[in-house]
């Protein structure tokens, strides 16, 4: 040991805390210089602490990575057997994980065309469904169209009907204007016969004592009658 290595302090003894930043240092300053080891003072502008205290931190954490270093430079190769054996195991693992994605595919598949059989069966049905549907209402359709023209015939007699109303009423209002002109005429005839009954039922009377030959025209089965009844 020399002189100055006896001043440092053992590891036990040495902050954990500063430990870790001092690893955590040396591992980020190694990672960014290829791997080149960081002097005390470049060090130190990470950790911030005292070089009393860094020195025996950066000892401790140095060794450590260079016993670790030399574990790994001086470990074995790979034995053949070992590394044929890990290869062999890799082959079929990786062959049994393709047959179960293989499995998986296939099931996928069948389970895929299970589903298309299923829609085109509902394909089928929803376009009977809607086959039915479509022909119904072509036949509402006929039957609106053929009730449609039945209204505009009705509608045509309707009108029809209405205009011979109307004339027949034009008609009636004609004939009774008509009837209301002629009264006055019709009260004059009927006047006019009752006048010449009443003439004539008071000339028979005269006509009892002896028919006046003079009177007469010329002579009737009626007034021979009444020639013989007289005599």
């Amino acid at each position: 040991m020399s002189k100055h290595e006896s001043t440092f302090a053992p590891a036990s003894e040495i902050d954990p805390d500063l430990l870790r930043r001092t690893e955590a240092a040396i591992l980020s300053f190694m990672a960014e210089n290829n791997g080149k080891m960081p002097t005390q003072q470049q060090l130190n502008e990470t950790v911030k602490t005292s070089f009393t205290r860094l020195g025996p931190a950066a000892r401790a954490v140095k060794d450590r990575l260079l016993a670790t270093q030399t574990k790994l430079a001086n470990m074995p190769e790979i034995p053949d057997d070992l590394r044929l054996a890990h290869e062999q195991m890799l082959k079929d693992l990786w062959a049994r994980t393709r047959d179960l994605q293989n499995g998986e595919i296939v099931d996928l598949r069948r389970a895929q065309a299970a589903k298309d059989d299923s829609h085109r069966q509902d394909m089928v049905e929803m376009q009977g469904i809607i086959g039915l549907l479509e022909a119904a209402r072509d036949q509402e359709v006929a039957r609106a169209d053929a009730a449609d023209v039945e209204c505009a015939d009705l509608r045509n007699r309707l009108e029809a009907a209405t205009t011979e109303l109307a004339a027949a009423n034009a008609r009636l209002a004609e004939r009774d204007a008509i009837f209301a002109m002629l009264s006055p005429f019709r009260n004059t005839e009927d006047e006019t016969g009752e006048d010449a009954k009443a003439r004539k039922g008071a000339r028979r009377p005269r006509s009892s004592d002896g028919p006046e030959t003079a009177d007469l025209p010329m002579s009737t089965p009626s007034a021979k009658a009444d020639a013989l009844g007289g005599d």
